[in-house]
């Protein structure tokens, strides 16, 4: 079988001497997928950035080795000849890794030019459209700068430029986080029969994925990696929708109440007339497909986005759709946790001076909680040893779980988590979930939750669906 990347006795410790990798032998062969699964914060994502030659802050590789097509990725000269030709990278938080200023037609041409430089533009053009065809991507997406896509599109638009690449050896990391169930399904079709057959590496807390798609398992534990024997795909029935559970009692005032929203973007029409109510510590779950406008709904909502109509109050008093105004009129604060917790946290700023300045700004509008930088890590399952990194020295699991801990420390009126808990393993999922719980039977925020995990909505008292600009 031809190898295309391969680590022999890899190990990479912290400067502090704690090993996140522990002599790690791996191959990965070519047109076959590799499947690494571990709890989050394990190293999973250390040891895919260790096939393109980088490790974050604060770490080093004490011994082995890693090669990918012959060459040495941490070896500067060979990693420029293999990035973005013989490697390709898939991040779990795309946004960030997308130009703002440039539509997504654009940069895929990049892609093209890059990877086929002697090819004619029409020969380029086509393989556009074959990538985004492959990638379950809308066509009329092409026209739109990052800024106007959801983070499941933005996935889909990394996955494009990826196979119009066709690098040797493609290393996707939660690549259906942000995607509902059908998309998921099809994008997990788009790299599991590639005509020139790359090495796949595929990092996911998705176990139908893992189980569809994967032709060997690894699982990473404490910095230890184990094979383990292929799980051939169940078949069952379609999972039943969520029962939701019985809505709270509540006052008279509902705690966000939002009427006649309608949104656009550009000339698509997203939501039109669509009204929620938000009990007091109630719990509302928003499912609905990738691109549907969940996440421009979160937006307005927390003030990062005005809607072309629509009525806000929180508490019964009406507040202002733009998040500064909010601000100086010292308005109720909405806290949104989006999908990109990269793009959200500061990356020259540690976790605890992050948490401190939220603590302060809920001290200084009297919405001070019962918690400290601890106990609040502690309580999301974090290790204290993350409130002294910075963002590029955690997992992706955790920079969520981070973003979640400073929205809680600000006191918001209300809670607004846009695919949270994607890219978490399924134990810190209920973990996040509990506590999500307590602070509610604590008469702790309201939550509103888009999700296309039904695991997750399920914990709501209401599920809505939205879909074709109807919120139901």
């Amino acid at each position: 079988m031809n190898t295309v990347a391969s680590a022999t006795g890899l190990t990479v410790a912290a400067l502090d001497g704690t090993v996140i990798l522990d002599r790690i032998d791996l191959e990965l062969p070519a047109g076959a997928t590799t499947a690494l699964v571990g709890a989050s914060g394990a190293g999973k994502t250390t040891l895919a950035h260790a096939f393109l030659g980088h490790l974050g802050i604060g770490l080093l590789r004490t011994a082995g080795a890693v090669e990918v097509t012959g060459r040495d990725p941490f070896d500067p000269a060979q990693r420029r000849r293999l990035r973005g030709r013989a490697t390709a990278y898939l991040p779990q938080d795309p946004l960030s890794a997308l130009d703002p200023r440039r539509t997504v037609r654009a940069q895929l041409h990049t892609a093209a030019r890059t990877a086929h430089p002697r090819e004619a533009r029409t020969a380029r053009d086509a393989k556009i459209r074959e990538a985004a065809r492959a990638a379950a991507l809308e066509p009329e997406l092409l026209r739109h700068r990052p800024a106007q896509l959801s983070g499941g599109q933005a996935q889909r638009v990394l996955l494009a430029w990826t196979l119009i690449a066709r690098p040797r050896l493609i290393i996707l990391d939660e690549p259906t986080s942000g995607l509902d169930a059908d998309t998921a399904h099809r994008v997990g079709a788009a790299f599991t029969d590639l005509p020139w057959r790359p090495a796949v590496l595929l990092i996911s807390h998705d176990r139908g994925l893992v189980a569809r798609t994967a032709d060997r398992r690894f699982t990473l534990t404490d910095g230890v990696l184990q094979a383990q024997a292929r799980r051939p795909a169940a078949r069952t029935a379609p999972a039943a929708p969520p029962r939701p559970r019985a809505e709270r009692e509540t006052g008279p005032v509902p705690a966000v109440e939002a009427s006649g929203v309608t949104i656009r973007r550009g000339r698509r029409l997203l939501l039109e007339d669509a009204s929620l109510t938000l009990a007091a510590a109630g719990m509302i779950a928003v499912q609905g497909p990738s691109g549907s406008g969940k996440t421009s709904l979160a937006r307005a909502l927390c003030g990062h986005l005005r809607p072309e109509a629509g009525r806000l109050r929180v508490h019964g008093s009406p507040v202002d759709w733009d998040a500064a105004v909010r601000a100086r009129a010292a308005a109720p604060f909405l806290a949104y946790v989006g999908q990109d917790a990269r793009a959200a946290l500061n990356p020259h700023e540690t976790a605890r001076r992050t948490l401190d300045r939220a603590f302060a700004a809920a001290d200084r509008h009297g919405r001070a909680g019962a918690w400290d930088a601890e106990a609040l890590v502690d309580r999301l399952g974090l290790p204290a040893a993350v409130l002294d990194r910075t963002p590029d020295r955690l997992s992706g699991g955790q920079r969520h779980r981070v973003a979640l801990a400073r929205a809680l420390a600000a006191g918001p009126a209300a809670l607004v988590c846009d695919e949270t808990t994607a890219a978490l393993d399924a134990a810190t999922r209920r973990r996040l979930l509990d506590l999500l719980d307590h602070l509610r039977d604590l008469a702790g925020p309201p939550i509103l939750l888009m999700t296309h995990q039904d695991d997750v909505a399920a914990r709501a008292d209401r599920v809505l669906t939205l879909t074709e600009g109807r919120l139901r």
